[in-house]
């Protein structure tokens, strides 16, 4: 049976219930209107990471996402695009982000996962020092636990990732767990022992940082790719 799309968190019954987000922030922002609504980014980020052409739409970082006029195939219609940190502008298609995964993007995202337990407990400490949190890019105080979030510092998850698939055999030797097809599931690692290796080299080469949300939400994504928001 089919199991939806996860978005994020999220998990969309259907493909078109994602396209029908897409056209709803559209129709709320308008032409040459900016999303400014930090849920409508976060969803957009995430949606923005099944792409093909990520890496090449992303650029140097993105900045805010904007609603856009465009031709396609010499049909005038109104889109998405995103704004890169300079400036340059560069749409996408919210159908091609609806495509499956590519198994680079599945090892990413089961690597992502297989952390995800270090962030939470980074995040934990960080609640439960008992000073006030600052946020270790901007130095603007952190006002409640829902603007934490747990940031990559100097390796980027991104660079520890890539560093520990070379050191492992490239891409092609890591291989995804079958989806069980029983609701929301996750993209494992299907070697265990592979796994926990991964663990230990991210727990002895990562440092994590608490962040504001809008700061990771914005200019820290373009270091750590598809990051480690933990809201």
């Amino acid at each position: 049976m089919p199991r939806g799309i996860t978005i994020g968190a999220t998990l969309y019954p259907t493909k078109e219930a994602v396209r029908n987000v897409c056209r709803s922030i559209v129709q709320r922002y308008g032409i040459s209107g900016d999303v400014t609504d930090l849920d409508d980014d976060a969803f957009l980020r995430h949606l923005l990471e099944r792409h093909p052409e990520y890496d090449l739409k992303r650029g140097d970082g993105i900045a805010h996402f904007r609603v856009i006029a465009h031709t396609d195939h010499g049909r005038k219609s109104v889109g998405l695009a995103l704004v890169r940190l300079d400036g340059e502008v560069a749409d996408f298609s919210w159908n091609a982000c609806l495509t499956p995964l590519s198994h680079r993007t599945q090892v990413l995202a089961a690597l992502r996962h297989a952390i995800a337990d270090q962030v939470a407990a980074s995040r934990n400490a960080a609640l439960d020092s008992g000073t006030p949190l600052v946020c270790s890019v901007s130095g603007a105080p952190i006002p409640s636990a829902t603007e934490l979030h747990i940031d990559h510092a100097a390796p980027t998850f991104l660079d520890l990732a890539e560093e520990f698939i070379t050191g492992n055999g490239g891409v092609d030797a890591f291989q995804i767990l079958p989806d069980s097809g029983a609701g929301i599931s996750y993209i494992e690692l299907e070697d265990k022992a592979l796994e926990g290796r991964w663990q230990y080299h991210h727990q002895e080469r990562a440092v994590l940082r608490p962040v504001l949300k809008r700061v990771n939400m914005s200019d820290l994504r373009r270091a750590n790719g598809p990051g480690t928001p933990t809201p």
